[in-house]
Formats: structure tokens, C-alpha cells, sequence
């Protein structure tokens, strides 16, 4: 019997201001979580976890989505 397999989801939230575009506030908010996490600031997330029953229909674990 394989191992029980889980997708964890972790929801980071930013703020960001002074960008014009989508692509820029995701740029600009993974500038911000990656300071945040590099100094220790606690930063507000949330977590999902489910079981994954089917890899192949399950969403893509790696890339961006939003």
C-alpha cells in the first residue's frame, strides 16, 4: 500500500503599494514575503491541507496561480 499523500497549501498575505500592474504587486509581494520570512517577521497566513487521492487531477503543485 503506497503512503498517504497530502497537499499543503500555505496562503501568504502582503501589502504592496506603488505598482501599476498585476505582474508587478506579485513580484513586489514575493519581495516582501521572502524579507519577511529572511528577518523572522511573523507574517499573516493560512493553511490548507487535503489528502490527494489522484495526482494527475490534482492542481500543479509547482508555479505561480492566482
Amino acid at each position: 500500500m503506497a503512503p498517504v499523500q497530502w497537499l499543503v497549501t500555505l496562503t501568504f498575505r502582503v501589502t504592496v503599494s506603488g505598482v501599476r500592474s498585476k505582474d508587478d504587486s506579485v513580484d513586489a509581494g514575493f519581495e516582501q514575503l521572502k524579507h519577511g520570512l529572511c528577518s523572522g517577521k511573523e507574517l499573516p497566513m493560512e493553511a490548507s491541507v487535503r489528502r490527494i487521492t489522484n495526482l494527475v487531477e490534482e492542481e500543479p503543485i509547482f508555479g505561480i496561480k492566482w
